[in-house]
Order: C-alpha cells, then sequence, then structure tokens
C-alpha cells in the first residue's frame, strides 16, 4: 500500500538509524541601525522549526530503506512529522510510562500567545524548561504546533498553571486540542538541495544526511 503524507513517525523517525541531529527555532528577524548607533528590530514572519539529519554508519543491508524513504520525500508536496531525539519525552520522565492512560488537552487559552494552560496530566506532573509539547489546529490543511516549555511548571489535580511556552501560539489554536508530550512533533519537509547520499566503501554507507524545515501548509 503507498505511503500517505506527512509520513508519520512509526514510518520515518523512529526506524532512521539517526547518528547526529540538529533542531533548533531560529530567529526570523531584520535588523537596522540607526546612525545614534540603536538597533531596531522588526519580525519578518513566523519562525519555524529547522534541523537537520547525519545518519549512522551503515552496513548495505540496512542502507536501502532510508535511502529509499528520504528519496521519496524529495518530492515536492511530501512532508513528514519530525521530534527531536534528543529530547523525545519530557525531562523528568524519560520512559513516559506516568502518563499511562492519561489524555491531556489543552485548557485555557490565555490572551497572551506565549501561555497556555493544559489539563488531564497525572497529580503533580511537572514539565520542565525545554520539554516539548505538540498539538494540531485547523483544518485544510491540519497544522502541527510545536512549542518548548520555560519554565518549571507543575499541574495540581492534573491542571497546571498558565505557562509560557516558545514559540508562541498561532492563530487557529482551540481548547480541547490534544495535546502530545511524548516524541512530541511537527510536519516539516526536507529542504531543498540539503540531501547527501553519503559515501559508501565496499559494504559501509556512511553520510546520508539531509536538511528540514516546519511545514505550516
Amino acid at each position: 500500500m503507498a505511503l500517505t503524507y506527512p509520513l508519520s513517525r512509526t514510518n520515518l523517525m523512529d526506524i532512521l538509524p539517526i547518528g547526529e541531529q540538529s533542531h533548533n527555532l531560529p530567529d526570523s528577524m531584520e535588523l537596522n541601525r540607526t546612525g545614534a548607533g540603536e538597533q531596531l528590530a522588526a519580525d519578518l514572519g513566523d519562525r519555524l522549526w529547522q534541523g537537520k539529519f547525519t545518519l549512522g554508519r551503515l552496513m548495505r543491508t540496512e542502507a536501502g530503506r532510508p535511502e529509499v524513504l528520504i528519496d521519496l520525500l524529495r518530492q515536492a508536496g511530501r512532508s513528514f512529522l519530525v521530534y527531536d531525539t534528543r529530547r523525545s519525552a519530557p525531562l523528568l520522565y524519560p520512559i513516559g510510562t506516568i502518563l499511562g492512560a492519561s489524555t491531556p488537552t489543552i485548557h485555557t487559552l490565555s490572551g497572551d500567545p506565549r501561555e497556555l494552560r493544559i489539563t488531564g496530566l497525572p497529580a503533580s506532573y511537572v514539565l520542565s524548561p525545554g520539554d516539548y509539547l505538540s498539538f494540531t489546529y485547523g483544518s485544510s490543511p491540519l497544522r502541527y504546533a510545536l512549542h518548548r516549555v520555560v519554565a518549571t511548571t507543575t499541574a495540581v489535580a492534573g491542571l497546571t498553571p498558565l505557562f509560557e511556552v516558545t514559540p508562541h501560539i498561532r492563530s487557529g489554536a482551540v481548547t480541547g486540542a490534544a495535546v502530545t508530550l511524548l516524541k512530541a512533533h511537527c510536519k516539516a519537509v526536507i529542504l531543498a538541495g540539503s540531501a547527501e547520499p553519503g559515501v559508501g566503501r565496499r559494504t559501509i554507507t556512511e553520510g546520508i544526511s539531509f536538511g528540514y524545515v516546519q511545514s505550516l501548509r
């Protein structure tokens, strides 16, 4: 059966033999300096997650699957769900089993687009600075929001206080949306021209890599 897009985590991220990953939120602003030396900054648009994967050393029997998946994604309109493998679970719960059957959702969206509250967490659940969370919003297309927690936040009876995330929460997010804390992800596409096929030496291939950027389409 043909694959559908965005490729799910189990169809790409969970099976890629990743050796190295960068994952960051670059700035999107313009700086100008006045004659008096004052720095003037202006936002140019949405800040989008970007990163790069470099696969580990692969045997001939291992290289075929990741190579063909990357080739599939090197076409317009083909996307995948990506998460930061360095922080795939909340800091204090690296296995993630504490969530059990809990179903976290957005409880409150503040008038400040930096803040939200989450409900449906285990009692006294702690979110640490740098933890990721994601949720979907909108339709046609369905969009994937990915955020990081700014400060330590503890749930009381499963409900957090308002807490800050980065980047800002975009218009279209709604209360009641399911929140993902394990392998929190966004939709991304391969950066054109970034894919490297790697170098083969007899039965070994190494250096396969590609860059990616978040897609809101």
